[in-house]
């Protein structure tokens, strides 16, 4: 073999070590977060997380040395996941004003994903857990700052973008919607939850678009 199939193969082997490598740590955090949707995040250990994800403990340990580092990223792989699909459902629609009244159904969606219940769930255990509350504080934060960057992007031409209202119309929108999610109704559930979801996009029409 020449130096120059030698110098191949080993960007080669690079290439699919690296590849390899991602796809390994990418399901250590898929089946990190399996294990705090199913259950719960006192509950999750790191041989639970190692089975799901098909993978030895060290492995685990290699690519997370501590149960901080392992909670980081797989926070991190949620709000990645969430702000990704949120967007691609906004760039969806055609025009501003739908993007609008359709933001609005596709973040109710949104907060009934699996992702929003595990991250609810993580939200839940940092109450009593000052170690996790202080890595969920750091991710709310940073979520947060991924959604202004969003609504700047897909919101653009709305002329009130700079408008305080804007801002707080998206607040009342995202506490709303997020608390929508979790409460209980004794009866006629969906009834209610829509006739709420329909005052809000009437509420988010005026305060943003003046109608």
């Amino acid at each position: 073999m020449t130096t120059h199939e030698n110098a191949s193969a080993s960007r080669d082997a690079r290439r699919h070590q690296t590849k390899k490598s991602i796809a390994t740590r990418n399901s250590i955090l898929d089946a990190t977060i399996q294990c705090f949707l199913e259950l719960g995040y006192h509950r999750t250990t790191t041989t639970e997380i190692a089975r799901r994800a098909n993978v030895t403990r060290g492995a685990v340990q290699y690519y997370f040395p501590t149960t901080p580092d392992v909670l980081r990223a797989s926070i991190d792989h949620m709000i990645d996941q969430w702000i990704e699909t949120y967007a691609e459902e906004l760039r969806k629609m055609p025009t501003q004003e739908k993007r609008l009244q359709g933001g609005v159904d596709i973040y109710w969606r949104f907060v009934q994903n699996p992702l929003f219940v595990a991250w609810q769930e993580l939200q839940a255990a940092s109450r009593t857990d000052p170690a996790l509350r202080a890595i969920v504080k750091e991710a709310g934060k940073r979520y947060d700052q991924r959604r202004l960057e969003l609504g700047r992007e897909v919101y653009g031409g709305v002329a009130a973008i700079d408008d305080p209202s804007f801002s707080v119309a998206r607040d009342l929108l995202r506490v709303a919607l997020e608390g929508l999610s979790v409460a209980e109704f004794g009866q006629n559930k969906d009834a209610r939850q829509q006739a709420v979801i329909d005052l809000l996009k009437r509420v988010m029409g005026r305060m943003i678009g003046g109608k």
